[in-house]
């Protein structure tokens, strides 16, 4: 399913369409409540869809009768181009994750899906970090060395190292 399918222009979703501070003090309030809701509408429907993808690969957080998920999609806009998913479950940043997350992105240009881990028993003693998914590359900021050893050989082809705030 395109973009345009989903009732609103891919234009909208382009990070030139993003409102910067200086477009906001020389548009008029109705302009930037169109523009913020053209963003938010296209939040909504990339949020709907990580979540549906997600749902082949593990359970959500916050299902009657378990403790907890393997992932959470955080529901805020930030008035940024990303959807920010929590990973309770390091077989989520397995390749073919990351891989059906990248090929969504190719229908939101300019978005991005922030893979943030974050598992229950080390929320406190393991730092912040993710991966940034974008359509046209990865941003890896795992710390492989807080990973059990299955997991510390996790690559993205076509990765680069840095941060999820690049």
């Amino acid at each position: 399913m395109s973009a345009t399918d989903h009732g609103y222009e891919v234009a909208a979703a382009t990070r030139i369409d993003m409102i910067t501070r200086d477009q906001i003090n020389s548009m008029s309030r109705d302009e930037y409540d169109r523009r913020q809701n053209e963003q938010f509408a296209v939040f909504e429907q990339l949020r709907a869809d990580v979540k549906t993808l997600l749902e082949r690969f593990g359970r959500p957080d916050f299902l009657p009768g378990y403790r907890h998920g393997d992932y959470a999609v955080h529901g805020d806009y930030s008035e940024y181009p990303q959807v920010v998913v929590f990973v309770h479950n390091l077989e989520l940043l397995r390749q073919p994750v990351v891989s059906a997350l990248q090929q969504l992105l190719e229908e939101f240009p300019g978005w991005q899906i922030d893979l943030m881990v974050g598992l229950w028993d080390h929320l406190k003693d393991w730092p912040n970090m993710g991966i940034s998914i974008r359509a046209n590359e990865i941003v890896d900021d795992l710390q492989r060395q807080y990973f059990p050893k299955k997991y510390q050989d996790l690559a993205y082809q076509g990765a680069r190292r840095g941060s999820v705030l690049d």
